[in-house]
């Protein structure tokens, strides 16, 4: 691992719509194993990060209740999230433990694309502070967060992703990252793996 000042870790969608159990998003997920392991092996990696004095860096999405940043919004994700009425008010609020600190990046100005590369200032962030160690974890595995890491892939990012500390919406979905799509694009590494990097 390079100096922490160099590396971040990049927390994606850790808001009450995915993780609460009165969250528009928290019923989709069909192994609540993986989600509780994934919380808790999030925290052990947020607590390391802020411990090492990585950069943290909080991605989520929050809306007006109109959703005209959307658009239309005829198919796919973004008609999703119009559908669900996802991350509006309480919803869109970050779940408790996993607070942004002072000093730590908030990435929310997403139009509602998957990657959080995307439309946002996280590129120049990163690049700004000399960052290209990076460290993904979060909701869910297969959408937000793969495309994240893709993204990252291609912009020249050291990816890494935390995959006990994501979770997709079945175990299924979780096997096949690491099988088929994880080593194309990045590292995958356990949350054990990242604590016993010095």
């Amino acid at each position: 691992m390079t100096k922490p000042s160099n590396s971040a870790l990049i927390l994606i969608e850790y808001v009450n719509d995915w993780l609460s159990p009165t969250g528009g998003i928290y019923p989709q997920f069909q192994d609540r194993e993986q989600v509780d392991t994934a919380i808790a092996n999030s925290k052990i990696a947020l607590g390391q990060a802020r411990a090492r004095g990585m950069h943290v860096i909080h991605a989520s999405l929050k809306f007006e209740s109109t959703y005209k940043v959307l658009g239309e919004s005829k198919y796919g994700l973004r008609k999703m999230m119009r559908d669900y009425g996802s991350f509006l008010g309480e919803q869109a609020d970050f779940f408790p433990g996993f607070e942004p600190a002072e000093g730590e990046h908030v990435v929310r100005e997403r139009a509602g694309g998957s990657s959080v590369f995307v439309g946002t200032t996280l590129d120049g962030y990163l690049r700004n502070n000399g960052i290209f160690d990076i460290y993904l974890a979060g909701f869910s595995l297969r959408q937000c967060v793969e495309s994240s890491m893709r993204n990252a892939h291609d912009l020249g990012y050291h990816t890494n992703v935390l995959w006990d500390a994501s979770a997709g919406y079945t175990r299924k979905q979780q096997e096949d990252f690491l099988a088929e799509i994880a080593p194309f694009y990045a590292n995958a590494l356990t949350t054990q793996d990242f604590v016993a990097q010095t």
